[in-house]
């Protein structure tokens, strides 16, 4: 299954890409989550999770679909 992935942040320097397709054996974001954490050194990043452009709770873990929108939200901060 293809989805696409954005990273905003710090999650874009340790990734080294804003946004990219990428192609996902996993059914859920609690495995996507895994997955990532075994490729990219991300386990010390804060993070938010948001899939079609709804926030996913820490503890919820959603069933992923071809063509779907993943983004890393790190805190901001801004003035």
């Amino acid at each position: 299954m293809e989805v696409t992935m954005k990273y905003f942040g710090q999650l874009v320097d340790v990734i080294g890409s804003h946004e990219e397709q990428k192609s996902i054996k996993v059914n859920t974001t609690d495995e996507l989550l895994q997955q990532l954490s075994e490729n990219y050194a991300i386990s010390h990043i804060p993070f938010q999770l948001a899939v079609n452009d709804q926030l996913i709770g820490d503890e919820e873990a959603v069933k992923l679909n071809d063509g779907d929108v993943v983004a890393l939200l790190p805190p901001y901060a801004g003035g």
